[in-house]
């Protein structure tokens, strides 16, 4: 005898409603405005918030009236590029309140289908990402005041040096005007520095110009290289250098060229074995140019090699070192915005090589060179 837990009918039903249920129960609880709607652009079902917002413009996830009108059109061009190209679209955009208040949302559209693969609707995901956008604008007009204020010390500095110089304070002996001249080259690059932090977010974007050219790659590597000698002293670190006598000169942002080569020996100095030598080497290798160091310094695996150009991978914290991962992060950019690349090696007897290469011809060279941080 068929009962109800044995018809066949009767179960394909009760798993129906089950599975309606359960959805039902999941667009209840999502945190998130989701919706479906025919190619008309009626509202077929959505999450708990949805339907409100549909109808009203109410977005009750974060107490915002959207004025509805200002973004039908765009609504309407959005459905129909999906719905007529068979593709989803997803993009950030600025929609107002009905006080005229700008919020930014992201927006996700994707066609719906169905068993026989036509479209028959679309789902909608909207997002309100005001916090998200405030916290980047708060980072940015952090690190933009930052720069303002170290930029002006800085040019203190260099006039103090100046006027030491042209010995305004009294005569100086010739070690304490080289000191002192190091010390300007060093605030002058510092300088340089903080202009192209401003301008980054002057610009927005983190986008900086690269301003090209001609650069003897031995005489900036050179002018770092004096910068550094008292930092390494200081470690306990010496410094030689190695080069090819028929270098030629490169095209190149020298001020960008000249923070990788910083960046680098830093790096080198900051982590070589006390009482050790980083060996620099300029050479030539087809049609470019090459810079790389060699030291002494603890082995670097495999698979931290991989990562060591991510942003905000740093390795500072283990060695007691202040850093934020960022140096080799950027020095990359830049020497691939030069269309050259970076390497590194490491091998198990503790030695470790550092370098990039840059082409010595320019090409193309009235199209414009941007570094994206």
């Amino acid at each position: 005898m068929e009962t109800a837990h044995t018809n066949p009918i009767f179960n394909s039903k009760r798993e129906l409603f089950i599975n309606h249920t359960q959805i039902e129960a999941l667009l209840e609880n999502i945190p998130d405005l989701i919706y479906m709607k025919d190619l008309n652009g009626n509202y077929i079902n959505g999450t708990k918030n949805a339907a409100e917002f549909i109808k009203n413009g109410f977005d009750a996830l974060s107490n915002i009236q959207i004025d509805l009108k200002s973004i039908e059109k765009t609504n309407l061009a959005e459905d129909r590029f999906v719905i007529d190209n068979n593709k989803t679209v997803s993009n950030e955009r600025e929609i107002y309140d009905i006080n005229g208040m700008p919020h930014y949302y992201t927006i996700y559209k994707a066609p719906i289908h169905n068993l026989h693969n036509r479209i028959i609707g679309l789902i909608v995901k909207i997002n309100n990402v005001d916090k998200s956008k405030l916290l980047e604008a708060q980072k940015e007009t952090f690190v933009a005041s930052l720069g303002h204020d170290l930029k002006n010390p800085t040019l203190a500095l260099i006039s103090v040096i100046n006027l030491l110089l042209k010995g305004n304070f009294g005569e100086m002996t010739e070690s304490q005007k080289e000191i002192l001249s190091m010390a300007l080259d060093s605030c002058n690059s510092m300088k340089a520095m903080l202009s192209g932090l401003l301008a980054t977010y002057r610009d927005s974007n983190g986008v900086i110009r690269l301003n090209y050219e001609e650069i003897s790659l031995v005489d900036l590597v050179m002018e770092c290289m004096n910068e550094m000698i008292y930092l390494a002293k200081d470690k306990d670190v010496g410094i030689s250098i190695s080069k090819d006598c028929k270098i030629p000169t490169v095209y190149g942002d020298k001020v960008q060229i000249k923070r990788v080569v910083m960046n680098l020996l830093s790096n080198g100095i900051k982590y070589a074995y006390k009482d050790s030598i980083l060996n620099i080497n300029i050479y030539n290798e087809d049609d470019y140019t090459c810079f790389r160091f060699e030291n002494k310094s603890p082995y670097i695996p495999p698979d931290k090699i991989e990562s060591i150009f991510a942003q905000y991978v740093s390795y500072a914290s283990a060695h007691k070192e202040l850093g934020i991962g960022l140096g080799l992060y950027n020095s990359q950019k830049i020497v691939e915005a030069h269309d050259g690349n970076i390497f590194v090696q490491s091998f198990q007897d503790d030695r470790n090589i550092f370098g990039f290469k840059i082409p010595n011809i320019l090409k193309d060279a009235d199209k414009p060179r941007t570094v994206i941080f």
